[in-house]
């Protein structure tokens, strides 16, 4: 299969703003899209991340905005049907299999990472691009496919274990050798070590048995 990755800036398209606007991250990834009336339609999952507050205010956005159809939350988890000018039809290609989520984050800069067995279809798509964005082209070539990660199929953690396992990713806890301590962490987070422990622990075994099926 061929398999591309790329990078183009987006702080002008809707959800590049959206995210540029708030300072927040946004992941998402189109499950199907269909036109009706000469109108675009997609399907997508997707969640955000970044401060609480600004989570809020973004849903209210989101809501009252003219490209969104329909919204289902719960926590940072987004459930949507958005309504795209059709110039974006070259990035909704049934020829295209996406391999990761769209990453956008808070400068509104989009990565893309998806494979088509025809590789004429890729082609076409970062013309498009080239033609209207600031993009670079990071990997362009044929390789088989191990895995796809798919949002929304992900360990079902509460809204305090997701904080502190990504504090802890975020300060490298995780890397060897760690970077930070746990009592430094629970420090950083403004809660007790205790319930820091206890939550960072939780969130692990929920992580382990997602993957590997067990504790």
């Amino acid at each position: 299969m061929w398999v591309v990755r790329f990078r183009f800036n987006g702080e002008k398209v809707f959800f590049g703003q959206v995210a540029k606007k708030f300072n927040l991250n946004i992941t998402g990834y189109p499950i199907s899209s269909y036109e009706k009336n000469k109108q675009l339609f997609v399907n997508l999952i997707g969640t955000i991340k970044g401060e609480v507050t600004n989570k809020n205010k973004i849903l209210i956005y989101l809501k009252k905005s003219k490209y969104v159809k329909d919204l289902e939350e719960h926590n940072d988890f987004l459930n949507l049907l958005i309504k795209e000018d059709i110039k974006f039809k070259p990035f909704y290609s049934p020829f295209f299999i996406y391999l990761s989520p769209i990453l956008i984050d808070n400068n509104g800069n989009y990565a893309y990472h998806l494979g088509s067995w025809e590789r004429k279809e890729i082609e076409k798509l970062l013309t498009f691009i080239e033609k209207n964005y600031d993009y670079k082209l990071l990997s362009f070539k044929q390789e088989k496919i191990q895995n796809i990660s798919i949002l929304g199929v992900q360990p079902n953690l509460t809204e305090k274990q997701k904080n502190v396992f990504e504090l802890a990713v975020k300060n490298g806890y995780y890397e060897y050798p760690k970077k930070i301590e746990l009592k430094e962490l629970a420090k950083l987070s403004g809660i007790a070590y205790s319930t820091f422990q206890q939550h960072l622990k939780y969130a692990e075994r929920k992580i382990n048995k997602f993957f590997y099926g067990k504790y």
